[in-house]
This record gives C-alpha cells, structure tokens and sequence, in this order.
C-alpha cells in the first residue's frame, strides 16, 4: 500500500480538485470503509485515486462515550499508553480524499461493540468531545491528526435510543460555529420502518442522509418489488422527517459475501435504481456495504455508471437524463406475519452476556432463510462454541452457513467448527436455510441458548 503524505494531499488539492460533494443530488455513490470485509482492503487513499464513489464512511466508532475505533488492517498504532487508535497514515488519505471532492464521515456504532448514552448529558458531552477530536475543536488526542471530518454516521443496531437527539443538537451547534465548511448527520437504519434503534431519534433531529440497509431483512434488494419498501422511507423524509430535503440512499450489499440476503447484480441494482428514481425525489443514490467487497465483485463500476447515466448530478457537473427501465420479473413470495419480522434483540440464556436476534432473510415460494445475529461482550467465537433455539411449528433447517445444524424435533443446535474459528470475534451474523408450511415466522428469540469456551 502506498502511503500518502500532505504534501501530496496539498498538491493534489492545488493541482486540479473535482467538484465538491453535492448532498442534493440523486446520484450519489456512498461506501463503507475500514472493516476489510472482502480480506484485500486497501489504503483509503488507493479508493479515492478515481471518481467511483462520492462518500467514504469511516468504519467504526464502535465504542463510545468511552472511545473504541476499529479500522482493521488500515490501523494498528495507537497513541502511548493509550487504547486509542492513531491513524497517521488515514489522516493524510482523508485529505487526499477530500482535495479529490470526496466526502469523509465517521460512522458509530455497527453490528458489534460497547456504545449508547446514559441520557442527554451524557450524550452532550460527547458531542463536545467528538468536535474536538474529529473536526475542528482541539484535544491532546485526535485519532486523525489535524484532518477535519466532513460529519458523522449513526449506525445503532443495539443499545437504547437515548440521549442520540441531544447528541445530534450539540454536534450540530458545533457545526454552525464554522461557516467554512459544509458538515452532515447521516443514519444507516435497516429497512423495517420504523427502525428498531433509530426510529424516534430519525423523527427528532435534523439528519441529511440516511442510508437504508435493504439487505439482510424481509425488505431487501432481493425481495424487490413485493416487499422492497423504499416508499416507506421516502413518506418518512416528506412527512417526519425535521429535514423535507434530507436524502434516503438505497443501501446495497457489495457482493454476495457482503451479506446473509440482499445481494443482487448490478443490472438488477440499476433497474431498481432506475425505478426509484422515477418515483421517489428523496432518493439521495446508492450506499454499499463496503468498498472492500464493492470493488472486488465490479458491482462498484456498474453503480458508478448508473447513477451517471440516470441522476441529476454527472462527475462533470452536467445533468442527467437517461430514460427509464422498470424491472419486470416480479419475485414470487410467501404470505409473511409482518409484525414478527423485526423483533427486538433479546439476552440469550448462556454462560457470558449474549444478545440474539432473528431476522428474515430470503422467503419464496416454501423455501426461507433466517439471519441469526449474536452479539457477545466477549471474543467468544474462536474455537468451540454451540447455539440452540426452537424452530417455529413447520419449519425444517437443511443448511447454516458457519458451524453444522442438528435438530431433534423443532430443537435446532448450531456447533462451530472450531478449525474454522481463527477470528478474535464479539459478535457473528449466519444464515440458516430451510423449509417452512403455512405462515413463516421467526424463531422466538427467548429460546436461544449460546455458549461459548
């Protein structure tokens, strides 16, 4: 990997800068950054050498008041003696990134971690202490070096909601102080409205992006257009949401690896980038989880042609105007109870403080999946560990994508096999495949035991 330096970051800024982010158009491109999900991650700077996406987000603050970052292989220092990361080499490719038009935001929270607010003045400090860090406050400690955010990402999939619109307030108090700069608030709630996490706080405070995970639920990308819910969210921008004009992107898995349901090919994308377009004005462009796994399968390149030769705002700044295509091969699904679609995650019985949750996967015709969500405090998925739970009335399992399933009557047990085990992990996403009679449902996540040694 090649280190960029600021000299290079300066020059390039000097020598020829693409047109700044542009948060009004329809055809942005999106991506996460820092968690090596594809296993070739590069330098950040290597994926802003081109025009691909227009919006980089930083790969987490999964840890917070008490602050935890998590960039995998993009950094490994930390300050002395210190927990907290120092990431020289991401500071200098922040401003390479933004001198090339990109934008840079820090995402926290995500699937796994330590974070939340006690209430509002718990959630107010911290906005203090992330201005300093991050933007343009001051601290003996800041993880980018003099590199300034271009805003922050709510990525909550556990915790409770409180003290996040207080958060937002002050945070954006801090913005108003610098007039020289454009800041944003984005979320990432999953596609079910209301979101289980962000749903009041959504409400409540003025966001400018949100970036809806269709994938890995009953309303993902692969279920387009029964159950793809894309209409929900854009009534939530016109009619809830504090921000008439904030911007809802259609979050998309970067390759079939990227996620347990969701994914679909890059024609498909675009036919239902294609279709929103034409019907919804919030739609802000394309999010995917992440740029490692994007740019690995190529489906990075088909979204960059898309949203060029359909949206509002090309690379050159002229206007787009492609005509439309609606997809017309409807995907055939099963009578869903909507209501048991989205449960909240629940303490599993087991020997180390566990949270479980069940969400729908892919559901046609007899045929489902189910994605399993286990959230540890612990690295308890190296080596042996096992998963039970009680399969609702009618189901079967026929395969689960890690461990080995066994079943004796509707008692599923899920064991690891430990030579495949070799990640320090708190938490693991599964799917689980089967067959289902009459109405699916999810399995009651009371039932669940993990255990772990």
């Amino acid at each position: 990997m090649r280190l960029l330096t600021s000299l290079l970051a300066v020059f390039a800024a000097t020598a020829g800068s693409s047109a700044a982010f542009d948060v009004s158009c329809n055809s942005n491109y999106a991506s996460y950054y820092g968690q090596n999900s594809a296993r070739n991650q590069q330098s950040l700077g290597e994926y802003c050498k081109d025009a691909t996406e227009d919006l980089i987000v930083l790969a987490f603050m999964n840890g917070f008041p008490n602050i935890i970052l998590n960039f995998a292989n993009a950094c490994e220092t930390t300050f002395e003696g210190s927990t907290l990361l120092h990431c020289p080499n991401i500071a200098s490719d922040i401003k390479y990134c933004q001198s090339k038009g990109k934008a840079v935001i820090l995402s926290m929270g995500g699937a796994s971690g330590a974070y939340g607010f006690s209430g509002d003045s718990d959630a107010i400090a911290f906005a203090d202490t992330a201005w300093n860090m991050f933007f343009k406050g001051n601290s003996d400690k800041r993880p980018f070096d003099d590199a300034v955010l271009d805003g922050i990402d709510l990525d909550i999939e556990g915790g409770s909601g409180a003290g996040y619109p207080a958060f937002i307030n002050q945070l954006r108090s801090h913005y108003a102080s610098d007039p020289s700069k454009k800041y944003y608030i984005a979320a990432a709630p999953q596609c079910p409205y209301p979101d289980s996490y962000l749903g009041t706080t959504l409400n409540s405070a003025w966001f400018d992006m949100v970036y809806v995970q269709f994938y890995n639920n009953f309303c993902g990308l692969n279920a387009y257009p029964t159950w793809f819910n894309f209409a929900d969210w854009d009534n939530w921008a016109k009619t809830k949401s504090l921000n008439k004009d904030v911007k809802v992107y259609i979050g998309a898995p970067g390759s079939p690896s990227a996620a347990s349901s969701g994914y679909v090919d890059g024609a498909t994308l675009t036919s239902i980038y294609n279709d929103v377009r034409s019907k919804y004005s919030s739609l802000g462009g394309i999010m995917t989880w992440d740029v490692s796994q994007a740019r690995t399968s190529g489906i990075a390149k088909s979204i960059r042609a898309a949203l060029d030769a359909g949206g509002t705002c090309k690379h050159d700044g002229v206007s787009g105007g492609a005509s439309l295509s609606k997809r017309l091969d409807f995907n055939k699904v099963s009578l869903i109870t909507r209501p048991n679609l989205r449960p909240k995650p629940m303490s599993a019985k087991s020997n180390r403080p566990t949270r479980v949750e069940f969400v729908a996967g892919d559901i046609t015709d007899n045929k489902y999946s189910t994605v399993v969500k286990i959230q540890t405090n612990k690295n308890a998925f190296t080596g042996d560990w096992s998963f039970s739970f009680t399969l609702p009335e009618g189901q079967t399992v026929e395969s689960t994508s890690r461990g080995a399933a066994s079943i004796n009557n509707n008692a599923v047990t899920i064991k690891s096999d430990p030579s495949s085990e070799d990640a320090n992990n708190m938490a693991a996403i599964f799917k689980i495949v089967g067959t289902f009679k009459g109405t699916y449902a999810l399995p009651e996540t009371n039932s669940a035991v993990f255990s772990s040694t």
